[in-house]
């Protein structure tokens, strides 16, 4: 129980700062600059839920330590393998990259299903609105602004929880997002045991990478983040023990620093011509790149999709069942083309997506059920 007392009041502090943003405003404004670099945009629902349940992962994380569930877990008549907690962070990783492509399927399947692009923003604005797009999917925020709506009664101001989208998602995303909290319980088994830094690394990454998943999808900022956390404990886990080591154990730190000191003379060995000599370390330091090769691959694969899908001659909007658009004249509008159901409007590309994209929602409330904007990215250079 020793252990245990290490991260259960860092958990219980954690969940208190959650609930105390839930009922209290004005407090999430100080903690903004913080929150929206590794969490996309934070707002006031992000960054409650980021909290809690970091907390609530760090509190579940020791369940392992206690050795009264340790000796019946490893007694139990099962592979060695299903007691392995490295085993989990693989199954992890699998588990996490499906569930974040199969939402991504789901968005281009909507898309298609509404005729519009895979390149541009979709807004519905009935009964409140809620956003999506590839860069930014809300696929699965959509099921969870139901269930939050079946268990709150009250759900404050600046907690937005885009339920409005669960009008037009197919049925299927509500079976898919029964692999969040699979996933979830698969990221809980991979960090039992752990020595301290490597815990509370997956545990942050673990809680951003579940935010990822409902708020943002593949290519958002926080799922990239859970990916490159479950990779960087796979192929640099002794890497994150030493340094787990070396804060906690005084006695080790000399040792520690010597190793590091070794490793550094076959590195310079390297670079300095003597490759061949070095076949296996060139190896093993290729195989602790891979998880920053992945993060910059990942990076690059969201903004060449950004780049490649903008539209820099004009903004295409198109409205659903539109009424009077009279107000669309204090745009500078290129041309309008209206059907029984559907206009489409061209506007100038002076704008700025995200000024025009808050704008648009504030002209078109009440005037249309939903509406798309092409993107460009080329609007914020």
């Amino acid at each position: 129980m020793k252990e245990i007392n290490k991260y259960i009041p860092f958990g219980i502090i954690l969940i208190i700062f959650g609930t105390i943003l839930f009922f209290l405003s004005g407090i999430d404004q100080f903690i903004r600059p913080f929150s929206q670099p590794i969490l996309m945009g934070s707002s006031k629902g992000k960054d409650i839920l980021f909290f809690v349940l970091f907390g609530i992962t760090i509190m579940l994380s020791t369940l392992g330590d206690n050795d009264k569930i340790y000796g019946y877990i490893k007694n139990l008549s099962i592979s060695e393998k299903l007691k392995n907690k490295d085993f989990y962070l693989r199954l992890s990783l699998i588990l996490f990259l499906f569930t974040a492509i199969a939402g991504l399927v789901v968005e281009l399947y909507l898309r298609n299903s509404l005729g519009i692009g895979w390149n541009t923003i979709l807004v519905i604005m009935n009964p409140s609105m809620t956003s999506t797009s590839i860069l930014h999917s809300h696929m699965y925020k959509g099921i969870f602004g139901v269930i939050l709506g079946i268990f709150l009664s009250h759900i404050p101001s600046g907690i937005h929880t885009g339920s409005s989208l669960s009008a037009y998602t197919p049925d299927i995303i509500g079976l898919l997002f029964i692999l969040i909290p699979v996933t979830y319980i698969v990221m809980i088994l991979s960090m039992q045991r752990r020595k301290a830094f490597p815990r509370i690394f997956l545990a942050f990454t673990s809680t951003l990478g579940i935010i990822g998943l409902i708020d943002g999808g593949l290519f958002a900022t926080p799922t990239i983040g859970g990916i490159y956390g479950i990779l960087v404990l796979m192929y640099n886990g002794e890497i994150l023990d030493g340094i787990s080591d070396y804060i906690s154990l005084k006695e080790k730190r000399e040792e520690l620093i010597t190793i590091l000191k070794g490793e550094w003379a076959i590195i310079k060995s390297i670079f300095g011509g003597k490759a061949k000599e070095n076949k296996k370390s060139i190896h093993k330091y290729l195989k602790i790149l891979i998880p920053h090769f992945a993060l910059v691959l990942i990076i690059l694969l969201r903004f060449s999709i950004a780049f490649y899908g903008a539209n820099t001659e004009y903004y295409e909007l198109i409205l659903h069942d539109p009424h009077d658009l009279n107000d669309l004249n204090q745009y500078n509008t290129l041309n309008l083309t209206e059907d029984e159901n559907k206009a489409i409007v061209h506007l100038s590309n002076e704008y700025n997506e995200m000024e025009l994209l808050n704008n648009l929602a504030i002209t078109l409330d009440g005037k249309c059920d939903w509406y798309s904007l092409s993107w460009n990215i080329y609007s914020y250079l």
